[in-house]
């Protein structure tokens, strides 16, 4: 397993924040390796979604929901699995009290197998430490365009 982390600072709240985070249907918008999602409806724990890259189709199963606070899905393309664990915390002002900012931390965990050599390799692929800052570059934009101050 190869885990690559990387926070950042939104300028929204973590309502607003939240909101985007959950919504699904716009889950393409800012995880790079979705072209699109086939979910409509809520999500909570245990929500299945369906979406693709290029040609193919893979599953993105909720494992955490905890409004606020921490979400984290589980991805399945053609039985390469990635768990997406992302953490808020309000920031903003004079220690955080004026709750105007949020925290977010990404980590992705590759899930990868193939024991000690495995996770070597998996663990320097510059491919997915691009793939993580992209992520949370376009989570911050996406949210700040929605919710402008």
């Amino acid at each position: 397993m190869a885990k690559f982390e990387r926070e950042v600072e939104i300028d929204a709240s973590v309502d607003n924040t939240w909101v985007v985070l959950t919504d699904a249907t716009l889950w393409s918008k800012w995880l790079p390796f979705m072209d699109s999602v086939s979910h409509f409806g809520p999500v909570s724990e245990g929500t299945t979604v369906r979406w693709t890259a290029g040609d193919k189709s893979g599953t993105a199963t909720v494992t955490i929901f905890n409004p606020g606070k921490e979400f984290e899905f589980v991805t399945d393309l053609d039985g390469d699995k990635d768990r997406h664990n992302f953490t808020l915390r309000s920031s903003g002002g004079f220690f955080g009290l004026s709750d105007d900012e949020v925290k977010v931390e990404y980590k992705l965990d590759t899930l990868s197998g193939g024991g000690i050599f495995g996770r070597f390799i998996s663990g320097g692929n510059p491919r997915d430490l691009i793939r993580v800052k992209n992520t949370t570059n376009a989570l911050r934009k996406l949210v700040e365009e929605q919710f402008p101050k």
